[in-house]
């Protein structure tokens, strides 16, 4: 069996055959055991009985036909053969007489242990006078403390084989029902285990083909529960990554076609002189604008995937992270006042240190700042406070904008995402720019936050301190 289901199932079928094939074996024995002590039990009480009439009748207190009957007796209710022993004189072991009236000649080892004065105890001894299996006891007959007789008494098994037989078929059978029970218990247990599997495995071959899958239903929070989970926020994650890139395939292929439109025009109409002299200089410019964003463009894929190859080696040294907050905010000062947006900057009275690349960390600071000023009205306002704790330094960007949806929020920092789809690569960018600032930070020991509301959007950038 190749699958999964088979191979469990085979697994805990031949378990729970071994373990009731186990258990009816001890339990054979143990039933077997318990009916032979019985016997021998039996047979001792009654051989301890037929020993005190013999010491009775060679006392003269019975006659030897009364001790006949009650043997008879005896033997019939043990049912087993009674064989009376009384040699008066003593001379027990030097009695061949006595040796030679036993009817089986496996009898007379009998004779040497209880000559020692025990009572001894034979299983299983074939008997060629009755032709079977017997168990046999024989009790010594003291007189005074020499052996002065005899009383064995052996039974057939024949009667105790039909009972252990009854009971070995009734032990089999039991366990024939329960490794049936414990096969459907196993069948279902095991289609219980494997079907998230398949589901799992069908869904993955189906999203290796590029379709598209619905969310697997969970069940459990087992093991098998959790992995069913994780597929579906892989899946999840896949398949939003998936329309992420072809998203920014469509976007990047519209925003390249436009600037190389635009360019090609304006180098065209240059060329064959379509564009007159006076007017060369302004469409040059425009020429240099549109390189210009082609290049940014190049730049944050470039930056993106020397990151996620984890290439970016940090220059880390003493830096003002107050230092770099005022230049960021100087660059963006024109841009701000164009719009109408008050730009603050609060905490930078004295020096903050931090050990980071003053680059990679003005280049944080300035993606930050670029999306506030971009997305805040005109008349608004885009503030940084910069602020130092016990172990950690914090940049604080915000601003009054009209803030994220909250069901974008968790989505802000993946690759490839905007909030406003339908903004272009010109105004609303590639959707890598909190993508690589979180990276940036992240490489740094730090973390990167986003909070925003209807009455705004505050951006945390939390480092290590110095």
């Amino acid at each position: 069996m190749k699958s999964i289901f088979g191979r469990l199932l085979l697994t805990y079928v031949l378990i729970i055959a071994v373990a009731i094939a186990l258990f009816s074996v001890l339990l054979y024995m143990f039933m077997k055991e318990h009916l032979f002590l019985a016997k021998q039990e039996a047979l001792l009480e009654t051989g301890y009985y037929l020993n005190t009439l013999l010491v009775r009748t060679r006392r003269g207190l019975m006659t030897e036909n009364e001790l006949a009957m009650a043997a008879n007796v005896a033997g019939e209710t043990a049912n087993a053969r009674v064989v009376l022993l009384d040699i008066p004189d003593g001379d027990f072991p030097e009695q061949a007489a006595w040796r030679e009236t036993l009817p089986d000649e496996w009898l007379t080892g009998l004779l040497d242990g209880i000559w020692q004065g025990d009572a001894v105890v034979r299983r299983r001894q074939f008997s060629p006078e009755i032709g079977a299996y017997v168990v046999a006891v024989g009790v010594p007959s003291l007189s005074g403390e020499q052996v002065a007789g005899a009383v064995i008494l052996f039974s057939p098994l024949n009667e105790l084989e039909g009972v252990l037989a009854q009971g070995r078929r009734i032990v089999w059978l039991s366990g024939v029902v329960l490794l049936g029970l414990a096969f459907i218990v196993v069948y279902f247990v095991s289609h219980r285990l494997t079907r998230p599997l398949i589901r799992v495995t069908r869904a993955s071959e189906v999203m290796a083909g590029g379709k598209e899958v619905a969310d697997l239903v969970e069940s459990g929070s087992d093991e098998i529960g959790r992995l069913v989970r994780s597929f579906n926020d892989m899946k999840n994650k896949l398949q939003r990554m998936e329309n992420m890139r072809r998203d920014l395939i469509a976007a990047i292929s519209h925003e390249l076609r436009t600037p190389l439109t635009a360019i090609r025009g304006f180098v065209q109409g240059i060329q064959d002189d379509v564009i007159p002299p006076r007017e060369r200089s302004r469409c040059l410019a425009l020429v240099l604008q549109e390189t210009n964003r082609l290049t940014d463009m190049t730049n944050d894929l470039l930056e993106m995937a020397r990151l996620e190859a984890g290439v970016v080696a940090l220059q880390k040294n003493e830096t003002d992270l107050c230092l770099l907050v005022r230049e960021v905010a100087e660059l963006f000062l024109i841009q701000s006042n164009s719009k109408d947006i008050a730009l603050e900057v609060h905490g930078c009275e004295t020096k903050v240190p931090v050990c980071a690349d003053g680059d990679r960390i003005r280049q944080v600071i300035a993606n930050l700042l670029s999306n506030a000023i971009k997305f805040t009205p005109a008349g608004g306002r885009v503030g940084i406070r910069v602020s130092a704790g016990e172990h950690t330094v914090t940049a604080e960007v915000w601003d009054t904008g009209p803030g994220i949806p909250s069901r974008e929020l968790p989505l802000v920092f993946e690759k490839f995402y905007r909030v406003e789809k339908s903004r272009d690569a010109a105004t609303g960018g590639t959707g890598l720019g909190l993508s690589i600032a979180k990276s940036i930070v992240e490489l740094h020991g730090g973390r990167l936050t986003l909070e925003s509301d209807e009455k705004g959007t505050l951006a945390s950038m939390v480092l290590p301190g110095k």
